[in-house]
């Protein structure tokens, strides 16, 4: 029945402004605004016809409902910056900013909040503007300016939220003053579950376990701060006592893993990192965890494969390069290091040692056809034709039917003058291939050096070449 009426109601409303009658055609979307207070189609037309019609607070108070219901929709933020132009500096750069932000220009509207804030004594609105402005430096990086506005916002409001921002900034660069910040914070908000897990965060990164374990605001947190103190037995009846549905989280396998790290039991240490990596493949803790335990064990090959990997998973592929070059050098042969390093030099575009592994690869993995493929089109890029041969050789004698190899190998032969085998390998080729284009090319081939034409053409314009450079 509702959309019955409103539909009536917008069809009167739209014969009233027909006739020019706006007053009753602004009643009428009165009437269907109330009848559906989130249509927002009418909600447009009524803040159009309230600006018509020169109702411009109705107008502002209909638009800003339509922003909060389509905030992404830049016709009120138009709209509202015409009506705000003359009469509220500071609603006008609000507005402005805000929609910057939504036009994804970040650096116009902080320009536009800082101008928002020097047009108003209203200290709430002074803060409300700051925080927006704080919020927007942050989003591009401006560290230092979000900063310098969350502290101005402090010293006129004590705001949860504020405190719970600067301590962030500050966490990644000076956990110390994050700490100062968090402190002060607890002492006005004690009951803040956000402030006290952040200082939880803070104390176990910094080492201050007992601390950590008074303000773990979740079981988790209180387990790894005992097991870090060797609280051992404590921690293990938590862990015991925790639901199926906490058991079956990753935190759970991770915090098995140091129990039994603790107590010296490494095969059940290694048994819960490797449960742990399933639930949580991405994160480095388990090969770390991992690597650790082959330090306890002794086997310098598998701890420095693991710190490698997990340097891979921090981003940081020079020190994951250095951790598998000394696992290679502990064990040549193991393929898994091979190509771990064939990977990082790929994505270090070291070339030339990325090409020195692919070799060492096919040594041992004499079948991998893609690494060999891999060397081919490395060898005919620097030129090395002899490799290139050599490779093509070792492709087409993996897999006899292999057409395109045996064309490549045939015309490598034949430019490197080696006759006989590109009619071999030409041969080869016609036996087996599919007709196409190519095959013409290989029988023309084929032809001209069992006449020997195609030799004779290329020894004529080599000896042109030759009497060219004698000529005195």
């Amino acid at each position: 029945m509702a959309n019955k009426t409103i539909a009536q109601a917008l069809i009167k409303a739209q014969q009233f402004e027909d006739d020019d009658k706006f007053e009753q055609a602004y009643e009428c979307y009165k009437y269907a605004h109330e009848a559906d207070k989130n249509d927002t189609d009418v909600l447009q037309k009524l803040a159009t016809c309230a600006q018509m019609l020169q109702y411009n607070q109705d107008a502002i108070n209909y638009w800003n409902l339509y922003m909060l219901l389509k905030p992404e929709d830049p016709i009120s933020y138009s709209q509202l910056l015409d009506l705000y132009f003359h009469d509220n500096k500071y609603e006008y750069y609000m507005t402005r900013a805000k929609l910057k932000t939504i036009e994804g220009r970040l650096a116009q509207a902080a320009d536009d909040y800082k101008k928002a804030i020097n047009n108003t004594s209203d200290e709430k609105e002074s803060i409300n503007s700051r925080y927006l402005l704080a919020q927007t430096y942050k989003i591009i990086g401006k560290n230092n300016q979000a900063i310098d506005e969350y502290l101005k916002i402090l010293d006129h409001d004590h705001n949860e939220a504020v405190y719970l921002d600067l301590a962030g900034l500050y966490y990644s660069e000076d956990k110390d003053a994050a700490l100062h910040v968090l402190l002060q914070a607890y002492e006005l908000y004690p009951q803040s579950e956000e402030i006290k897990a952040f200082l939880c965060k803070i104390y176990l990164s910094s080492g201050n376990y007992e601390k950590a374990e008074s303000f773990a605001t979740n079981v988790f947190d209180k387990i790894k701060s005992m097991l870090m103190q060797e609280k051992n037995e404590d921690a293990f009846e938590l862990l015991k006592n925790l639901s199926d549905k906490e058991k079956a989280l990753p935190q759970y396998s991770a915090l098995m893993a140091e129990y039994y790290y603790n107590k010296g039991d490494l095969e059940n240490t290694l048994k819960y990192i490797d449960t742990y990596e399933k639930l949580d493949s991405d994160s480095p803790l388990a090969s770390q965890m991992r690597a650790l335990v082959y330090e306890q064990k002794k086997d310098d090959f598998n701890s420095y494969f693991n710190w490698g990997k997990y340097y891979i998973k921090k981003k940081n592929l020079e020190l994951a390069l250095d951790e598998f070059l000394n696992a290679y050098n502990e064990n040549t042969k193991n393929v898994d290091v091979i190509k771990e390093l064939i990977n990082l030099y790929s994505a270090l575009d070291d070339k030339f040692a990325c090409a020195e592994f692919c070799e060492k690869l096919v040594e041992i993995e004499k079948d991998d056809t893609a690494t060999l493929k891999r060397l081919i089109k490395f060898y005919e890029e620097q030129g090395y034709e002899d490799k290139v041969i050599e490779y093509l050789t070792h492709l087409a004698e993996n897999n006899t039917r292999d057409y395109e190899t045996l064309f490549k190998l045939a015309q490598h032969s034949q430019k490197n003058r080696k006759i006989g085998d590109a009619i071999d390998y030409y041969e080869k080729y016609l036996k087996i291939a599919p007709n196409s284009d190519e095959k013409e090319e290989a029988k023309l081939q084929l032809s001209l050096l069992t006449t020997g034409e195609g030799l004779e053409q290329e020894e004529g314009f080599l000896d042109k070449l030759i009497g060219f450079f004698s000529k005195k």
